[in-house]
């Protein structure tokens, strides 16, 4: 892990592709603080919401967490209420909503982020991951108890995720072949870095799988920002 003085959006190196655009095609507020945000899908510049979706606009959320084109295969992910993994050659599209059955109700896990590996798709939501093989389109569901609270989640190696504990200073590593959790620690030294209020997600780089994090620690009221690189 590496200090660094300021944040330098490694996710912004990923624009290889840029087949994909989310036309912002305006908003509602049907609640009082609910804002329903909507979007028109355009693939090489073409409206294809319609054909995709049934309808000329979709409900999407979208945010600096979000990836939503693989920077040099053909899919795409749509941060629509259903999760949509999308073959962008054959619009083969795959849902990668992930249900929790608890306590007599069922409810949906919210979506944290979505990333592209080489040959895989990672998506971040706030209790689970799901993990798909961009050859075969089979994916691996991850689930965690609710005491669990994902600010970002990256692979290390072929075989291991590291999951980084929202509001917290705490990372854990998933493995996937023993599929359990195989190691708990704290990110960096709370003796060194004092009032940790929580760890942000700030960018990673497809290349190198380096992650951008800010920790961000409040002190009389005030927060403080340091910068890191953690591969």
């Amino acid at each position: 892990m590496i200090q660094i003085k300021q944040i330098e959006h490694l996710s912004l190196f990923k624009t290889i592709n840029k087949r994909i655009e989310l036309k912002y095609m305006g908003w509602e507020e049907p609640n009082r603080g609910q804002e329903i945000v909507y979007y028109s899908v355009l693939i090489d510049g073409i409206d294809k919401t319609e054909e995709l979706f049934s309808a000329k606009t979709i409900r999407c959320s979208v945010n600096e967490k979000i990836e939503i084109e693989h920077p040099t295969k053909n899919f795409a992910f749509i941060p629509c209420i259903d999760f949509l993994l999308l073959d962008t050659l054959d619009f083969i599209k795959k849902s990668l909503k992930v249900y929790f059955r608890e306590n007599g109700n069922t409810t949906v896990d919210n979506l944290v982020g979505s990333f592209f590996y080489p040959e895989t798709h990672l998506l971040i939501n706030k209790r689970s991951l799901i993990l798909t093989d961009l050859l075969t389109l089979e994916n691996k569901k991850i689930k965690f108890e609710n005491d669990i609270d994902i600010e970002w989640a990256y692979l290390i190696n072929k075989t291991q995720i590291q999951i980084i504990q929202a509001f917290s200073n705490l990372y854990f590593i998933y493995d996937l072949q023993e599929e359990k959790i195989i190691d708990k620690k704290n990110i960096v030294d709370d003796q060194l870095y004092s009032n940790i209020f929580r760890w942000i997600y700030r960018g990673q780089d497809y290349n190198t799988n380096q992650v951008e994090m800010e920790l961000l620690q409040k002190k009389d009221d005030k927060f403080i920002s340091t910068y890191f690189k953690i591969n």
